[in-house]
């Protein structure tokens, strides 16, 4: 258990670090390049998104099957291991290749046929577009490495590397507009760059942590024969969480100017604040839990399940409900604009509560993966997808910005409610009233108590230093108090402490 504290403490300080870089470079960017520029960035982060799904889950399958095959020592598994990395590494860099040289040519008709510019230069779009194919190319490879080595539980090794190449792509690239043209094109450029200088470096550490001879390196596609149920199943969830994730902001995208559809996307971005603490844990425990399914220690996996369920809400919990109830002074002392900050604020309180259930079903939808069970999160996505994606379109078309926000709670209210009774009665029977009892519920009440007060006794229009030093001080006792009440997190606040 050891591995997995640093695993997670090492992605919180990644996650950490790249939100750091987000809320300094944003504000920037939009100076730099204007609010049309920084909607167009956000638009291609959405088609990056998108070809995802191309994936058929098959990051997740390399993730769960470096971690089963790199937690046994016989030389027949590190043969299987060998063979399987080289199958997989070849087949990331042909579909890399392949994507991207289509989105060379289609990324500038998806883009002029599906925005709404009003002050974007056509040369900055087609320029962008274009660069958007590299990147796009890139990202593939990029993709297996990380898998990799988050399988073979290296999240330290994996965040080293990653911290400060994510530096350089954003600080640099701020560096760039600033001394030239000032253009999305040029922003992308100086990415794709760095990117591929990534590549080269994440690719030479995998290969060492893996530790396979190249002899044993032997690339067949009979290595996968016995992966496709999984990974198709996989591909079905990633395909149907797509629609469910990102269906809100392609309808906006269309219908909204480029200003608004940045509007929204800044209230996304202080909602998906909670993903500096959920990914994680769940890339912490995702390779955790794989290699305790291959054992006969039921009781092991109990154990290990509840830990990362008690972790999970103690750290997003609070921050949930802060985010929640002070998204106005979040958002203006993020933006230190009052007007965009009263937009943003509503819609970035109704799209945390749907990110923090989501949050929660994480940790059983790892338990899912790990046990090689694709079947629960793909049938109740797929009824989601049929019941709700009309609800949602009704609700954009109406509502706007406030429908599509609301959504999302509902997709996930609903995902949780069922999603998790079902996956106690398959994989770990009996366990739905104490991941309620002991789990979630003394850490939600501690935080709501702490932050409760706190939102009454703040009062409002305060300067910028003292609403920073409250909100935080509120945060943190909030996240303190969610600590003690669990049971599991205070029996490892004592370990370490010890230490």
């Amino acid at each position: 258990m050891s591995r997995v504290r640093f695993n997670v403490a090492a992605n919180i300080v990644g996650q950490v670090w790249a939100v750091l870089l987000a809320i300094v470079c944003t504000p920037f960017l939009i100076k730099l390049l204007g609010i049309e520029g920084y909607a167009l960035i956000a638009f291609y982060a959405v088609l990056q998104a998108s070809l995802q799904m191309l994936d058929l889950g098959f990051a997740t399958t390399v993730n769960r099957e470096v971690a089963r095959l790199s937690s046994k020592e016989s030389s027949a598994d590190t043969g299987a291991l060998g063979g399987f990395v080289a199958t997989a590494q070849r087949w990331y860099w042909i579909l890399g290749s392949g994507i991207g040289l289509a989105m060379l040519f289609a990324t500038s008709l998806i883009a002029k046929a599906w925005l709404h510019p009003e002050n974007l230069s056509p040369e900055d779009l087609t320029d962008s577009a274009t660069l958007f194919g590299l990147l796009a190319c890139l990202q593939w490879p990029f993709s297996f490495y990380q898998n990799g080595l988050a399988g073979l539980q290296r999240q330290v090794t994996l965040n080293l590397t990653t911290i400060p190449f994510s530096a350089l792509s954003n600080l640099g690239g701020l560096l760039i507009l600033w001394l030239g043209p000032r253009s999305v094109a040029s922003l992308l450029a100086w990415q794709a760059a760095v990117m591929l200088v990534q590549v080269i470096v994440i690719r030479a550490q995998f290969w060492r942590c893996v530790g396979v001879p190249k002899e044993m390196r032997i690339a067949s596609l009979t290595t996968l024969k016995d992966k496709w149920r999984f990974s198709l199943g996989m591909g079905g969830i990633s395909i149907t969480g797509f629609v469910l994730t990102y269906l809100d902001k392609l309808i906006l995208s269309r219908l909204l100017s480029l200003e608004s559809f940045g509007h929204y996307n800044l209230a996304g971005t202080l909602a998906r604040g909670l993903y500096v603490l959920i990914t994680p844990v769940f890339n912490a425990y995702f390779p955790r839990f794989s290699a305790l399914s291959s054992g006969p220690d039921g009781a092991s996996m109990r154990l290990c399940y509840h830990n990362a369920t008690q972790v999970m809400a103690v750290l997003i919990l609070p921050l949930s409900l802060v985010i929640g109830m002070f998204s106005y002074e979040i958002a203006f002392l993020w933006l230190q604009d009052a007007s965009i900050a009263r937009s943003v604020a509503p819609i970035a309180s109704l799209l945390v509560v749907g990110t923090c259930l989501n949050g929660l079903m994480n940790i059983p939808f790892a338990l899912q993966l790990a046990r090689g069970n694709t079947r629960i999160g793909l049938y109740i996505n797929s009824c989601l997808v049929a019941a709700l994606v009309p609800a949602m379109i009704f609700a954009t078309y109406r509502y706007g910005v406030v429908g599509g926000a609301a959504m999302w709670g509902v997709i996930n209210g609903i995902y949780l409610l069922v999603g998790l009774p079902i996956t106690h009665k398959y994989l770990l029977p009996g366990e739905t009233g104490n991941w309620l009892r002991f789990d979630i519920a003394p850490p939600l009440l501690a935080a709501l108590a702490i932050a409760g007060v706190g939102r009454l006794v703040l009062p409002p229009d305060q300067s910028t230093i003292p609403t920073l030093i409250a909100v935080g001080l509120i945060w943190i006792l909030a996240t303190a108090g969610s600590a003690l009440s669990a049971k599991q997190v205070r029996v490892t606040l004592r370990q370490i402490v010890r230490l």
